[in-house]
This record gives C-alpha cells, sequence and structure tokens, in this order.
C-alpha cells in the first residue's frame, strides 16, 4: 500500500482546499512534514485515520452521536470570520495490491452542518476510477476495515503518545498478544472457530438433541453478552488508560513548575533547619574548644623560636647547676682530705719512715689538693630563670606538647571550624532562596489534587483490570463448555458429514494456530532485538527480548543473559524500546504498509535523535511520512535525511487568519530551497 494523495477542506485548523502529494520516488520513501506545535502535524495524522475509519478513529465504543459532535468540531472555525464554513472533507488516495493486480483506491469522507444544529455525513469509494460497486454502499465501511484493519493501523499510523504508552506500560503483553493477532491474522482464526463452534447449532436436529442445542443456544446468547461487555470494558480501559497518562503528564508539569520555584529546596525545609542548628551548636563546641586552647598552651605554638631558646636556656642552666653542685662537693672532699692529712695517725702504720719524709708526703699531698681541677676551671653561665629541677622538667614537658600533639590538635579544630562555617553558609543560603507557603502552597495543593486524581484513576483502571479478568474467565468458561456441547452434538451426528469434521476441523486449526504464534513469535524476537541495539546508543544494554508465546509476556536480558527489568531503561531507552518493538510489529506483519509517524523525537536526547535519523526513518517502511517540529529534525538532521526524502512540506500557523497554510519547503531559508535541495 502506498498513500499517494491527502485532500483536506476546512478540517481542524485548514482552511479551505489543500492537496498533498504523499507518494515516494526514486527510493526516497521519506516525505516529511515541518510544523511548529499547534500547526497541524497531528491534524494530518487525525485526518488519515477518520477518513479510513469514521467512527473506528475515535475508539470500538463511540455512539453515533458522540461521534457526529465530534465531527461538528472538526469544521474548521475561525472566530474572527463573519461566515463560518459549515462543511468540511477528506479524501485519501492509496494504492494497494492485490492478487489480481495493483489497484488504486479513492476514500472521500464529508460532513455538514445543517441549519447548525445538525451533522450529516457522507463516505464514497472510488477504484480506479469507478465507484465501488461490487460492495453494498452500507458496507463500504466494513471494506476498508478488511483492507486496512484499524488495530494493524495503530502499528503504522502513530504518534509520540502511542511512544509513550508503550514505553511506559509494564505490562504490556495484552496489547502485544491484540497486535500480534491483528497482524498475522490469527484473530481471524480465533473468529472462524467461534462461527464452527455456532454452525454446529444451526445444523444439529432439534427433535433429536433439544436439550443440548437448547444449552448450546444459551451458552451462545450468554457469549455474545460477554463479548459485548468485554469489548465496552476494554475501551473503557483504554480511555482509563489515556486520562492516567495525561493525570500523569499534568502532574508531571505542574512538578516542575514547584522545582523551578524552589519548592524542591521547601520540601527540604525542616531538614535543612535542623542542620542549621546542628552545624551552630557545633560551631559552639569548636569555638570552647579553641578558647580552652587558647587558654592553656596555645601561646606556645605560636613562639616556637623562642621555646627552642628557653629549652637551650634551661638546658645551659642545668648544666651550670650541675657544675655548681660539683664543686660544692669537690670542695667538701678537700675539707675532708685536709682533715685526715693533719691526723698523726696517718702514717702510724709505717714506723720505719723518717718523720722527714712523712711531712714531705703530707705537703705534698696538700699542694696536689689544692691544685684546681678541670671543673674549677669551667666558666659558669649566667642564671636567668634558675627553675628547679622539677620546673624545668614541666615546662620543657609544656614545649614538647605545644610543638606536636597541640600544634596538630589546633589545625584540625581550625579545619573543622572552618568547613562548619561553609556548610553554615551554604546551608543559610539554601534557606533564603526557599519561597514563602504563599507562593508554594497553590502549586502544592495543584501537585496534591493531581496525585488525588491519579490515586482514583489507577483504582478506577485496577477494578476494571479486575472485571474485565473475570468477563475473560467467564467467557473463556462458556467457550470451553460450549466446544464439549459442540463436540458432543458433532460426535452423535455420525450421519451428517458436516458436524462429522467440525471436531477435526477445529483441531486443525488449533495446531495451526499454535504453531503459527510460535513462529511469528519467535521471528518478533529477533527482530525487535535487532531493531533495539540498532537504535539505541548504549551497545551493552541488551542482548535478546523474549516473548512467551502463551501469554505474551515480555522478558529483557542483557549481554551476560541476566534478568533486566523494563523499568531499569532509562527514560530513553523506553522510547527506542517502543519505537522497536513498533518497527520489529510492522517488518514481522510481512504487510507492506506506509509508517505515519507524527512528533517521534521529542523525548529523546540528541544521541537517540541520531541513531533514529540515521537507521530507522529511512529504512521503516517502503513509504515513511513523518510529522516533526523545527526542534526535533533540525538543520543537521535533515542533511542527514535529504538522501531519503521525497518532499517536504511546512505547516504555517497564522496568529490572526486561524489557520495553517500548507508550503514546499522547510523552516529556513528560501522554502523552495530546502525543498529542491531535497528532490535534486
Amino acid at each position: 500500500m502506498i498513500l499517494t494523495r491527502l485532500t483536506i477542506n476546512d478540517f481542524g485548523v485548514f482552511h479551505g482546499e489543500h492537496t498533498l502529494d504523499l507518494s515516494p520516488r526514486d527510493r526516497r520513501p521519506i516525505i516529511l512534514f515541518g510544523g511548529k506545535n499547534g500547526a497541524g502535524k497531528s491534524t494530518v495524522l487525525e485526518a488519515i485515520r477518520l477518513c479510513l475509519y469514521g467512527p473506528g478513529a475515535l475508539g470500538a465504543s463511540v455512539g453515533k452521536e458522540e461521534y457526529l459532535r465530534y465531527l461538528a468540531t472538526k469544521i474548521h472555525s475561525n472566530p474572527n470570520a463573519l461566515i463560518q464554513p459549515s462543511f468540511a472533507s477528506i479524501l485519501v488516495e492509496f494504492q494497494y495490491s492485490h492478487s489480481t493486480g495493483l489497484a488504486t483506491y479513492k476514500v472521500a469522507r464529508a460532513w455538514e452542518n445543517r441549519n447548525g444544529t445538525k451533522i450529516s455525513e457522507t463516505l464514497s469509494i472510488d477504484r480506479n476510477g469507478q465507484t465501488l460497486e461490487d460492495v453494498e454502499t452500507e458496507n463500504w465501511q466494513e471494506f476498508i476495515r478488511e483492507l486496512i484493519p484499524p488495530g494493524v493501523s495503530q502499528l503504522f499510523f502513530f504518534d509520540g503518545e502511542k511512544i509513550q504508552q508503550l514505553a511506559e506500560d509494564a505490562t504490556d503483553q495484552n496489547a502485544l498478544a491484540d497486535a500480534i493477532k491483528s497482524l498475522l491474522g490469527i484473530d481471524i482464526v480465533e473468529r472462524l472457530q467461534a462461527d464452527l463452534r455456532l454452525h454446529v447449532s444451526r445444523l444439529a436436529k432439534p427433535n433429536r438433541d433439544s436439550s443440548k442445542l437448547s444449552e448450546v443456544r444459551d451458552l451462545e446468547t450468554s457469549m455474545q453478552k460477554l463479548h459485548a461487555k468485554l469489548s465496552k470494558h476494554r475501551q473503557q480501559r483504554a480511555e482509563q488508560e489515556k486520562k492516567i497518562q495525561d493525570i500523569k503528564a499534568r502532574l508531571e508539569r505542574s512538578e516542575k513548575i514547584f522545582s523551578s520555584q524552589g519548592g524542591a529546596f521547601a520540601r527540604n525545609r525542616d531538614n535543612l533547619v535542623q542542620q542549621e542548628g546542628v552545624l551552630k551548636e557545633r560551631i559552639a563546641q569548636l569555638d570552647e574548644a579553641v578558647r580552652q586552647a587558647a587558654a592553656g598552651l596555645l601561646p606556645f605554638t605560636l613562639i616556637p623560636d623562642l621555646c627552642d631558646r628557653l629549652r637551650t636556656q634551661i638546658g645551659i642552666e642545668e648544666r651550670a647547676s650541675q657544675i655548681k653542685a660539683g664543686r660544692a662537693l669537690l670542695q667538701d672532699a678537700r675539707t675532708e682530705l685536709k682533715k685526715k692529712l693533719s691526723s698523726e695517725s696517718l702514717f702510724s702504720d709505717f714506723p720505719s719512715i723518717p718523720q722527714k719524709t712523712v711531712a714531705e708526703l703530707k705537703a705534698r699531698i696538700s699542694r696536689t689538693i689544692r691544685e684546681p681541677l678541670a671543673v674549677d676551671k669551667l666558666e659558669a653561665p649566667e642564671m636567668i630563670h634558675e627553675f628547679s629541677e622539677t620546673e624545668a622538667r614541666m615546662v620543657l614537658g609544656w614545649i614538647e606538647q605545644a610543638g606536636t600533639d597541640l600544634r596538630d590538635k589546633i589545625h584540625a579544630l581550625a579545619d573543622d571550624l572552618e568547613r562548619a562555617h561553609r556548610e553554615l553558609h551554604k546551608v543559610a543560603d539554601t534557606l533564603r532562596r526557599i519561597p514563602t507557603d504563599d507562593v508554594l502552597r497553590p502549586i502544592l495543593e495543584e501537585i496534591h489534587g493531581w496525585n488525588e486524581k491519579l490515586i482514583k484513576a489507577s483504582t478506577e483502571a485496577l477494578f476494571k483490570d479486575q472485571n474485565i479478568n473475570e468477563l475473560e474467565l467467564k467467557l473463556n468458561e462458556a467457550e470451553r463448555h460450549h466446544a464439549f456441547l459442540a463436540q458432543k452434538l458433532a460426535s452423535a451426528a455420525r450421519h451428517s458429514g458436516k458436524l462429522h469434521v467440525l471436531p477435526r476441523v477445529q483441531k486443525t486449526l488449533d495446531e495451526y494456530r499454535t504453531k503459527l504464534i510460535e513462529r511469528k513469535v519467535n521471528q518478533l524476537q529477533g527482530a525487535v532485538t535487532e531493531c533495539f541495539n540498532l537504535l539505541c546508543r548504549k551497545k551493552d544494554t541488551l542482548r535478546t527480548i523474549r516473548i512467551d508465546s502463551k501469554t505474551f509476556s515480555i522478558s529483557l536480558c542483557d549481554k551476560q543473559n541476566r534478568p533486566l527489568q523494563k523499568a531499569q531503561l532509562s527514560a530513553g531507552e523506553k522510547q527506542i524500546y517502543a519505537v522497536s518493538m513498533l518497527w520489529a510489529l510492522a517488518k514481522t506483519s510481512g504487510r507492506p504498509l506506509p509508517i505515519v509517524i507524527d512528533t517521534p523525537l521529542a523525548r529523546l536526547d540528541s544521541d537517540h535523535r541520531r541513531l533514529l535519523v540515521e537507521h530507522y526513518f529511512p529504512m521503516a517502511s517502503h513509504q515513511v511520512i513523518v510529522l516533526s517540529t523545527d526542534t526535533e529534525v533540525d538543520q543537521v538532521y535533515f542533511d542527514q535525511l535529504r538522501p531519503s526524502i521525497a518532499r517536504v512540506y511546512h505547516l504555517d500557523y497564522d496568529q490572526v487568519a486561524g489557520s495553517t497554510s500548507i508550503k514546499q519547503g522547510y523552516f529556513w531559508k528560501e522554502r523552495d530551497e530546502a525543498y529542491k535541495a531535497a528532490t535534486n
């Protein structure tokens, strides 16, 4: 399928008729639309969906009146215009390949507001220039749905919201199961199985199996009601999920405003005040420790030279005291020796020695005793302090303590005191920046309100999930019982060839369905892993993505084959995962459908944007329609995409006119210059 032309007339922000050539050419698949927010990019995607699916574009459970009110809002309106349009239309032209050949279809949807109260809608389909005649007019919408199933189109026509939903949903196996079944036609197989079971009751003879037949038909009625309820609940659940995502987005915006106003500091106000008090107490303790040190030995640390001189002087005076004491002892010894020399009994033991010799010996000894010794020749230093030995030891101990332990202690105290003052200044500065409660209170109340709404919406979603699970269990039980009874009816009617073969057909369909799912799921696992690793900037993040073919639950594994929770991926990686899943589903389906993607890069960083520009857009499909802002696809990315761009359109919204004009070219320089550069 190739979208070749889109014509919009007075739809949304587009006034008048605008016709766009969408066909790719010369192996250039990309059709690039550039427009700022509010210029109508999403309106282009909305127009394609609405034209093809009508009420189905809004959801399965949308009623006729709600749909008509929606159409009324989509007729262009300009408050400054005197005459407002009352008619709008969309035409989508596309080529579709059948087994019989290539056909060109034109699907036109128009609606008019008659008398300002009633909306009337018309749908027309042309094939190869002729009105579609082999399908009844009332079945035209169903014909389009069969041609391009809405479940399939969601994987080819999507926007940033779809990417965000896939990225944030931690339990996406239900959506994945529906997508795989739609893409592979498994839903048709399941519908065929259900129809075959219903067919049994049509062929069974009432007079033979009246009781079983009555029970079967009661079950069929019950299953129809359960299917209707389940479809309604699923649609409501999908709408609830959109509501939850919208609340989360609003809550995130409020929290950003709160943070920008200093709310992050305000949330920590009590801790900051407590921290300020602790720091002040710490500073007071450190100041007291410094004062005590100053009242003690701190002065010694300030005069290290004087301390060294004092230590030396104390040593000198200790030496002087030792000399003085030594001289006193020596004098006492001399006196005692003199006294002993004068004794008559000194030499009485030697009677043979003459008295003259004895006198001479005493004289010589006396002279020797009187001669000065070395200690007598020492010059005694000047005494300044005259410390006692105890006092000297104490002073020397103080000097030693002040020179080592106290100095290190004082340095540590000074460092702690400086650090405490810096931290106190930082805390005080932070407290000064905290806005008053009057400023933050309205924002906090808004955040509180959104949180309450989120809790309420999440609770309602949980109840809705429980209801869906209960309905699914009831439906499965009814289908199993219906299949059992159908089997009994078929077995009992052996004379009827049609009924007899139904159990074998059902068994064959079950085997076909199981094997088809397993084969395609294996292909999908490889495709999504390849796409993710190609688009993710961190090449070592993920190794494989596994999908259970029975439950469709997804498990991620890293390079070491260890389980990896989806929550562990960064915000950008989650976005890439979602795009990879959509890309892989499209590739695995084997359906040659175009890709239409709205604002795909808004939530990605520059590296992931570059990888999408290099690898995804040029290769996503044979036709890729990209609706982007100038900050998503800027000049750098435009130059990278240039070899793959077939056509470029600029959506320019005029505030005065209240409408958007569509021109060839992109945002910068001469509009035609960018267009010509892209198409030459």
